[in-house]
C-alpha cells in the first residue's frame, strides 16, 4: 500500500485525559474552520456510557485546544426521544448559500441508531431539524450544496445485514426520497467485505465530489476498519465515477490498534487547507487523531 496519508507527530491529539470533566473516551470528530479557528465536534462518552457532542477549538488545528464543558448536542432531553441513549459521530457541512453549518449525527435510543440533522451558525448554539428516517441507520453526511432544489445525503442503513452506502434527496430536510445505492459492501476477502460507510462530508473538486469512506473486514472474530476513496459525479452524486483499487489507510499506530475497539480508524472530519487534506479521525474508539494527505495524491488512487 502506497503511503498516502501522514500521521501528525502530535497524535493522539485529544484523549479523555485532556477534557475538563470526567469521561472515558473522546472520538469521531466533525471538523470545521470558523472565526479563524479549527473547530472539532467531538463525541464524548461519559462514565456511564452515554455520548454527547462537545466543541473544541484550536488556532492551529493541532494543539492548544479549548474545550467547552457543556455539550452542544446533549442526549436524554425529554423532547428528543430518539436521542435517549446518545448523540454520536457528528459531521459538519457548510451549506453554500445558507450561511450556516449543518451537523449530521447518530441519534441513539432504545429504538436503535438513526441519522439526525441540526444546524448552527457559531457552534455556540444549535437548532435540531429532523431525522432522516427510521432507525438502524448511521454514517449520514450532507453534501455542501443543493442539486437543483434538493439537498443530498449519504447514509448507511442496515438492510438485513447488508450495509451499503446509499443516497437520498430532499427539498426540506424532512421528507426524503429518490434513493440510490452508491457504494456496495465488498465481496469475499476484500478489505470492505463486511460493510462500508461514508466518512467526512465529501470535498467538491473540479472533477467531482471526493469521498473518504471506511470499509470493514472480519478476521477470525474481530474487525479491522480501513479507508478507501471514491469520486462522485459533480451534479449527480449518487453516481460513482471512480474508486480506489484498495484501501489507502489502515490501523498501524499503537493508538489505533489498541483501545476500546482495536484496529479502528474512523474519519468524520476533513478540512481542505491549500492543496492538503486534513483528516480528523477516531482511533480505536477512544481517542482523536489527525492525518494529512496531498489532494493530488488522493486523486491518483482513483481508477
Amino acid at each position: 500500500m502506497a503511503r498516502i496519508f501522514h500521521r501528525c507527530k502530535q497524535n493522539p491529539l485529544l484523549t479523555a485525559a485532556d477534557l475538563p470533566f470526567c469521561a472515558i473516551a473522546v472520538l469521531n470528530p466533525g471538523a470545521a474552520e470558523h472565526d479563524g479557528q479549527v473547530v472539532l465536534l467531538m463525541r464524548v462518552e461519559d462514565a456511564v456510557g452515554f455520548s454527547d457532542i462537545h466543541v473544541a477549538r484550536s488556532r492551529n488545528g493541532v494543539d492548544g485546544w479549548e474545550i467547552e464543558p457543556e455539550p452542544l448536542l446533549k442526549h436524554g432531553l425529554e423532547e428528543w426521544s430518539y436521542e435517549t441513549w446518545g448523540c454520536e459521530d457528528p459531521r459538519a457541512t457548510w451549506m453554500e448559500g445558507e450561511g450556516c453549518w449543518y451537523i449530521s449525527y447518530v441519534a441513539y435510543s432504545p429504538m436503535g441508531p438513526a441519522v439526525g440533522f441540526a444546524r448552527t451558525k457559531d457552534f455556540a448554539s444549535v437548532e435540531r431539524v429532523s431525522l432522516l428516517g427510521a432507525t438502524n441507520d448511521k454514517d449520514g453526511v450532507l453534501l455542501g450544496r443543493k442539486f437543483g432544489d434538493d439537498y443530498c445525503v449519504l447514509h448507511r442503513p442496515d438492510a438485513g445485514g447488508h450495509e451499503h452506502i446509499w443516497s437520498a434527496y430532499s427539498s426540506d430536510l424532512i421528507r426524503w426520497g429518490d434513493p440510490h445505492r452508491v457504494i456496495r459492501e465488498g465481496f469475499g476477502p476484500s478489505w470492505d467485505a463486511m460493510k462500508v460507510g461514508a466518512g467526512p462530508p465529501p470535498i467538491e473538486t473540479d472533477k467531482g465530489w471526493l469521498l473518504i469512506y471506511h470499509g470493514v473486514k472480519g478476521y477470525a472474530g474481530h474487525f479491522v476498519y480501513r479507508l478507501g476513496v471514491a469520486l462522485l459525479d459533480k451534479d449527480a452524486p449518487h453516481k460513482v465515477k471512480a474508486l480506489s483499487r484498495g484501501c489507502v489507510f489502515e490501523p498501524q499506530a499503537e493508538y489505533e490498534v489498541s483501545g476500546h475497539t482495536p484496529n479502528v480508524v474512523f474519519p468524520t472530519g476533513a478540512l481542505l487547507r491549500g492543496d492538503e487534506l486534513w483528516m480528523y479521525y477516531g482511533a480505536a474508539d477512544q481517542r482523536i487523531a489527525l492525518a494529512t494527505a496531498k489532494l493530488d495524491d488522493l486523486m491518483q488512487t482513483l481508477e
